[in-house]
Parts: structure tokens; sequence; C-alpha cells
């Protein structure tokens, strides 16, 4: 019974990778938000609020004048959404990861334990980002990037830190 409850702390991760797939296999037009954004706020606030901002980002200008008003607010959106998928996928890594571990142990996880569990789940964080970009490469009209694989392993890394503390600290509590 024990087996069956470790492997099943897999399926919240497994999930979530799913999803993830479901979207690199949409076209760009098939979830793009700029119409729905363009209907809720206006372009000339967007220029006025952002319109001093430009950077590069993938060898591409991101700019209000470069991709417009509603296009730079979706990117900041789409961007933040590869973080923080990301980094709760790493929290659901260790989550699953801790799973083959007795409760006894799991109240005494020293720091070197811990650190494995923050870089295994990095580790396979960093490696279906690199799938996932792969996967994009091959839906017509995405591309893949090193940029968005580095941006996830940031948010991944993030988020195991996050949880490694939580754990830390709940488990003084104990």
């Amino acid at each position: 019974m024990r087996n069956i409850y470790s492997w099943l702390r897999w399926l919240p991760a497994i999930t979530l990778m799913l999803l993830l797939f479901l979207s690199s296999s949409q076209t760009y037009q098939e979830q793009t938000l700029v119409p729905n954004i363009e209907k809720s706020t206006s372009e000339q606030w967007i220029a006025d609020f952002f319109g001093k901002f430009s950077f590069t980002y993938g060898g591409h200008e991101i700019s209000v004048e470069s991709v417009g008003g509603a296009s730079f607010i979706e990117f900041f959106i789409r961007k933040a959404a590869h973080f923080f998928c990301y980094a709760l996928l790493a929290a659901l890594f260790i989550f699953a990861l801790m799973g083959r571990m007795p409760n006894d142990k799991k109240r005494s996880l020293s720091g070197k334990k811990l650190g494995s569990l923050l870089l295994y789940s990095i580790l396979l964080s960093f490696l279906y980002a690199c799938s996932d970009e792969l996967h994009q490469s091959l839906t017509p009209g995405r591309t893949a990037m090193v940029q968005d694989v580095l941006l996830d392993t940031i948010g991944a890394t993030c988020g195991g830190v996050f949880t490694i503390l939580l754990i830390r600290w709940r488990s003084r509590r104990w």
C-alpha cells in the first residue's frame, strides 16, 4: 500500500507536465491573449505607461513601439506563466520525491538531503523544460527558445528553494 501511495504522489507533477505539453501543442493563434488585452485596456494607456521600456529577448526587440501595446503586455503574462509553472513543477517534484521516504525521515531531513531534493527537482524541471521547448519547436507557428528554458529553470530554482524553506520551517514546528 505504501508503494502505491509513493507513486500517487507523482500524479500532480505528471498532471502539470501534461498541461504544459498540451499548451505547447497549441499554435500561437490558438492561445494568444492579445484580443482580450485589447478589449480590456487602451493602446494609449499602455503606450503612456510602458512606452519608454525596451529590451531584447531572444534576439528580438521587445517594446510597445516594436510589438504593440497588447503584445507587450502579453509577453510579460506569458513569461510569468513560464516562471510560475516551473516553480510549481519543482515544488511538485520535491513532493513526489519525498514520497519514497518514511515519515520519521521526513521529519529529520538534513540539509544534505534537502539539498539533494532541491537539485533533483531543478534537474528534472530543466530536462522537462528542454523537452517542452523541443516539442514546441515542432508545433506550427511556435519556436523553441533557450531563453525560455533559462527562465523555466530560474522559476524551478525559486519554487524549489521556497519549498525546501517551507519544509524546514514546518519540520521545526513538529
